[in-house]
This record gives structure tokens, C-alpha cells and sequence, in this order.
């Protein structure tokens, strides 16, 4: 029996956790969640509703707000934002053994840097994940689109790390995925997408596809995604020549109106958001790698300022 936790259970954590619940017995589901949510989960289970409308509920072992409660897992899936990455990771170290493999879902493109600034057992993959969900009520997770595939690969560092039995749980639970030797790539270009989208969108207030439809906006996308890219060849990261314009195309895949993340938490007054995982990475790696990043620069500064309410 393999013990399973999926800390945070929102957009994401909800669909991983609803897939997990498809197999047929054998494995030990955690939920950890907070709040309503929680309680919500404790005493219905999890409803996830797919994009064609459908619903199901996954009911886990155990529901808990506390990953000690869990025991230590064979599998971790964080899902958690990345204003909550440091803290989570420091309740997760009870978790967490030699054995364990993490398996890390945030918007970034350092995360496995900041996962292991905190946690040194266990195998931290570089992954990424391509949906959009979120929390519909408490207790109810609404998957609206993309296809919740996962990028990921073998932590380099770790050489002798076997990822056939993750692989297997991930087909088990028909979890879409493709799997690198070298991940690095493929996190940096989901990060290409996330980071210069999330940045114009919680800027102008429009959905993705309202965002590419103007001229002044779309193009802010692609001058940040082009920062960005920049950043990741002076890392050595292997991209190619048109990551930034591939960015750029793939929100032509989302409706008008879809939100980012970043966005719908930018919205809320006084709600913490992920600017610092966007718009203060992307500054922070210009200036160790003297990349001018100015398209950054100026909208993060205006969310900044529209957030602190001036």
C-alpha cells in the first residue's frame, strides 16, 4: 500500500486528487486542506466537476490540516501557492522520508530550489502542470480548461532515482503526462506561458484571450515572455529560438474570459498573491544575470501599486 498526500486542495491539488481517487483500492488518499474546504471534504469528500459539466466525489483516508497527522508518504504532491511554499514545506518535514517522492505543482520556475531550500530527504522533481481549475465553493474544485497534463523529470542531482513507480501511478490514475530526463526545459516554457500571462492579465484585468485580442497587451505578453527567455538561455536552459513567440500562441487555446491565477488573486483586495513567484523572480534573476527585464519591471510595479490600493 502506497500513502499518497495531496497538500492544498485547490484548482490543481482538487483535479490531482480527484484522479488519485480513481484507483481501485490498495493506496492510503490524504487531503490536506484548510478552512471550510476542509471541513467541507470531512464531511462530503471532494466534488470535482470536469469541464464537460460531470461530477465526482473522492472521499480520502484522511482530511487533515496538519501533514504530521499523515505519517510519512511515498508520494507528495504540493500544490500549495507559493506565498505558502516555505511554511508548508516546514510542516511537510514530518512527511517526508528517504523514500519519498515530491512532486511540486506551483507557478515558478525555481520551486525545486525553494522546496529544497527546506526539505533535504527524499527526491524533489522540477514539474509543472498545464490546467485551468479552481475552487468553486467549499468542498467543490471546477476543472475549466487545459488538459492537466504534467511536465516533469528526474531531479538531477539524484541520478540513481527510479521514476517507474510514480510513472505507474500516474498512469494508474490516467494523469496525462510526459516525462524528461532533463525537466529544465520544459518547466522554464510553462513558465514562459504562465508568468507573461499572469503578469498582463492581473495588469489589464482581461481573460487571456481578450488579452491576445488586443494589440497593446499582446504585446507585453511577448515582450515579457521574451525577457524571460532570455533569462533562461543565460541559465544554460535549452530552449528554442521561438519559445517566446510558442508562449505567446499557446494562450490562443483558452477562452476570452479565462482568468489566471495570479489574476483572480490580484482581484481581491488584500489577498495574498504570487507576484513575487512572476513579476520579483523574473527581476531578481535579471539583476544576478544583468538581463534588463523593463516590460517586467512596469507592470509589476503598477500591480504592485493598484494592489496597495493607490
Amino acid at each position: 500500500m502506497k500513502r499518497i498526500i495531496v497538500y492544498g486542495m485547490g484548482g490543481i491539488g482538487g483535479y490531482i486528487g480527484a484522479r488519485l481517487g480513481t484507483i481501485a483500492g490498495g493506496n492510503e488518499l490524504v487531503f490536506i486542506a484548510r478552512g471550510a474546504h476542509l471541513e467541507a471534504i470531512r464531511e462530503k469528500g471532494l466534488r470535482f466537476r470536469s469541464p464537460d459539466g460531470s461530477e465526482k466525489t473522492t472521499k480520502p483516508a484522511l482530511a487533515t490540516d496538519d501533514p504530521a497527522a499523515a505519517g510519512v508518504a511515498d508520494f507528495v504532491f504540493l500544490c500549495v501557492k507559493g506565498y505558502d511554499l516555505e511554511k508548508s514545506c516546514r510542516a511537510l518535514l514530518p512527511a517526508v522520508g528517504p523514500g519519498t517522492t515530491i512532486v511540486p505543482l506551483l507557478n515558478g520556475a525555481d520551486i525545486r530550489e525553494r522546496v529544497r531550500a527546506v526539505i533535504k530527504d527524499g527526491a524533489v522533481l522540477p514539474a509543472a502542470i498545464y490546467i485551468a481549475s479552481s475552487i468553486a465553493e467549499p468542498g467543490l474544485v471546477a476543472h475549466a480548461g487545459g488538459k492537466g497534463n504534467l511536465v516533469l523529470g528526474r531531479e538531477l542531482e539524484k541520478v540513481a532515482y527510479d521514476p517507474s513507480p510514480l510513472r505507474s501511478l500516474l498512469d494508474e490514475a490516467g494523469i496525462p503526462y510526459d516525462w524528461f530526463e532533463d525537466p529544465l526545459p520544459a518547466v522554464w516554457t510553462k513558465y514562459l506561458f504562465i508568468a507573461s500571462y499572469g503578469l498582463v492579465t492581473a495588469r489589464s484585468g482581461l481573460g487571456i484571450g481578450k488579452v491576445i485580442a488586443d494589440p497593446q497587451w499582446a504585446q507585453a505578453v511577448k515582450e515579457i515572455a521574451g525577457e524571460i527567455a532570455a533569462i533562461a538561455k543565460a541559465k544554460g536552459v535549452s530552449l528554442p529560438a521561438d519559445a517566446a513567440e510558442q508562449a505567446f500562441e499557446k494562450g490562443k487555446a483558452f477562452a476570452p474570459d479565462t482568468k489566471t491565477s495570479y489574476q483572480r488573486d490580484v482581484e481581491v483586495r488584500g489577498k495574498p498573491n504570487e507576484g513575487e513567484l512572476f513579476g520579483g523572480t523574473i527581476q531578481r534573476f535579471g539583476k544576478e544575470l544583468g538581463i534588463p527585464t523593463p516590460k517586467t519591471d512596469g507592470i509589476y510595479k503598477e500591480i504592485m501599486l493598484r494592489s496597495a490600493g493607490y
